[in-house]
């Protein structure tokens, strides 16, 4: 009988490994593949390549720094360089986590088809796998988040708990780090560690103070390292709460926004009947009916075993997890949690269903039959939704890397420009961005955001969405993209000539050396000012150059930043655009020519003034030999 045990717990073990390798391998392949997204972008140019984990001061687009993603993507690019999968390497280093701790839940289930069973509900989720195949804190907090369900999995079993409670809590504080809504479930979980404790010393203490002592005993180093954490995020929450950046999610209800969004989420576009979306909804509402119902009856039997134990404290924290952002939307105005913030939630109950399903199948056989049912539609579920093209929450993204191809294989360089700029919306702004510094792109000016409505472009990237704004008569479509349906496309009629309306210059030439040096003091060094006037008016036509010759000491440290903005005749500004010099700069100690050109807003008019300047507000340093100012007008 023992040797046939064995054997059973080889073949799981060999089944969950093969079927973890198969998962692992789509989303490496994925990956590897897959052009970067916006987020992903924004993370690298904005924090990760200047080196910034924690922030100085806190901005409307913080949040986009995940802390533990951002610290990964700074070590992996500085061993490896800088590329899509270096950057989504520590994304697939949680998913390790995520298939290894998960199949370690469920190897002790039998009959083996059953864990396999369970493991395909806890992993196949495609939508869920896409966060393991780019660099974000999601994927990064849920396979970290796995580890600490485990041991805490283990805490129930006893009898050691000292440990299992604090590297739980460990585990937990570094999702909290990858991904700040996993505060909720951190907190949840420390909270339960803490009452679990107190309620077994009950059943073998009876004086209050021994019970306590046994409580600081089990889960005391724990509860110490959580009041810590909690003492560290919440003062970052709290910044980025005022700062704005806490706009993501809903404002209807849990119910409108957590749970219809996370559930069209993971059905993937596959636009399943209607009903089969309620059926879905109502499959969850069933299965913690029946789950707090059985763990009840067990409690008043007084029948409750470890795996019952701690099915009820799976089915509490996914309830009081869910609470909690209830709770917070109304003391302190957070938005509801929407789609991929709502990731932790799904994983948390597939767990219920495993650890249900394994309870009730020792009583009713019907309970294995729905197991293995419902694992069996997830994968139906996987086929269909698989592919090697995109990431669902980005969609849009896909083709970004391919478009730049072939607009570097196309482009035409008017005369009088020394780059061609591209309108986009803002969906396309850091991809493109990121493409024009790994690939040194120094042709193509810096993509600035929801500049599609100037005609003053060379080129534009347009998605489904933009082009009924667009007059597609007087575009000349270069190519149209699979899958998303994106468009480049350049302007059919272009301008016969390009001249310099205005034209300005600083030469540091007699400077000692024959250059400036923008020290660590300086905050803005010299730069230009120009009002408009009646003799360039009317301004719409053309755009404004800004053109450097710089030279970085040290690249590591070149944070500076090319600005473009106008205001009007009260000081009022109304458009600022800026470009990184550090994008054209390639070796330290030679000199580069960065350039950044703005199309005139169409707000500007005579009396406004236009100013153009480097910023250096990390104080880092940088040598100038020249700096040109021109307003190039368009002649058609």
């Amino acid at each position: 009988m023992e040797k046939r045990l064995k054997e059973n717990r080889t073949q799981t073990n060999l089944l969950l490994i093969v079927a973890a390798a198969l998962l692992f391998l789509y989303a490496a392949v994925k990956a590897a593949l897959l052009a970067i997204t916006w987020d992903e972008a924004y993370t690298y140019i904005e924090f990760a390549r200047n080196g910034k984990i924690f922030l100085d001061k806190y901005e409307m687009m913080s949040a986009n720094n995940h802390i533990l993603n951002t610290a990964g993507m700074i070590l992996f690019t500085k061993l490896f360089g800088v590329h899509e999968f270096v950057m989504r390497i520590p994304a697939l280093i949680a998913y390790v986590l995520f298939l290894f701790y998960s199949a370690r839940l469920v190897r002790q289930i039998a009959p083996q088809w059953l864990a396999l069973s369970a493991f395909i509900v806890l992993n196949v989720n495609p939508y869920m796998i896409d966060f393991f195949s780019v660099a974000r804190g999601y994927g990064l907090s849920l396979g970290l988040m796995m580890a600490s369900i485990y041991y805490f999995y283990l805490f129930h079993k006893g009898p050691g708990k000292k440990k299992p409670a604090l590297i739980s809590v460990a585990f937990g504080s570094l999702a909290v780090f990858a991904n700040f809504v996993l505060l909720n479930y951190f907190v949840v979980l420390t909270g339960l560690l803490c009452f679990l404790s107190f309620y077994s010393a009950s059943q073998t203490v009876e004086s209050f103070r021994e019970r306590i002592l046994v409580v600081v005993k089990e889960v005391g180093w724990a509860m110490i390292l959580a009041i810590l954490v909690v003492l560290f995020v919440l003062p970052i929450a709290s910044s980025l709460k005022e700062a704005g950046a806490l706009f993501f999610g809903g404002e209807r209800s849990f119910w409108s926004d957590t749970i219809s969004t996370i559930t069209d989420r993971c059905f993937y576009e596959q636009g399943y009947n209607y009903w089969i979306q309620r059926l879905a909804k109502g499959f969850m509402f069933f299965v913690l009916l029946i789950s707090c119902a059985y763990f009840l009856v067990r409690l008043v039997k007084r029948s409750v075993t470890v795996n019952t134990l701690f099915l009820g404290s799976l089915v509490c924290l996914l309830i009081f997890c869910s609470l909690s952002t209830v709770v917070q939307h109304h003391l302190m105005q957070t938005p509801y949690l929407l789609d991929r913030t709502a990731l932790f939630l799904v994983v948390l109950f597939h767990l219920v269903v495993v650890f249900s399903a394994m309870e009730l199948s020792k009583e009713k056989r019907l309970a294995v039959f729905v197991m293995c049912g419902y694992s069996v539609l997830l994968v139906i579920h996987f086929c269909l939704c698989f592919n090697l093209s995109y990431i669902l929450e980005w969609k849009n993204d896909c083709n970004t890397k391919e478009m730049l191809v072939d607009l570097e294989r196309t482009r035409e360089i008017p005369a009088g420009k020394e780059t061609v700029s591209i309108g986009i919306p803002l969906i396309f702004d850091p991809a493109i961005n990121f493409y024009r510094e790994k690939n040194n792109l120094t042709w193509l000016n810096t993509a600035w955001r929801d500049q599609t409505n100037s005609r003053n472009h060379d080129y534009y990237f347009l998605s489904q969405n933009d082009l009924p704004d667009f007059n597609m008569d007087s575009l000349e479509v270069i190519r149209t993209y699979p899958v998303t349906g994106n468009v480049l496309a350049k302007p059919r009629f272009r301008p016969k000539e390009i001249e310099a309306a205005v034209s300005k210059k600083i030469s540091f030439e007699k400077e000692e050396g024959g250059s400036f040096l923008v020290g660590s003091d300086i905050e803005y060094p010299q730069g230009f000012s120009y009002v408009i006037n009646d003799s360039i008016t009317p301004v719409k036509q053309g755009i404004f150059a800004f053109y450097a010759e710089v030279k970085a000491p040290d690249i590591s440290r070149n944070n500076l930043i090319m600005v473009i903005s106008f205001q009007d005749e009260k000081g009022n500004l109304y458009s600022w655009q800026k470009a990184y010099v550090k994008d054209f700069i390639q070796n330290e100690g030679e000199w580069f020519r960065a350039s950044f050109t703005c199309i005139i807003p169409q707000e500007a008019k005579q009396g406004h003034e236009v100013k153009s300047y480097l910023w250096n507000p990390d104080k880092h340093e940088l040598y100038i030999r020249s700096q040109e100012f021109k307003w190039l007008s368009y002649l058609y």
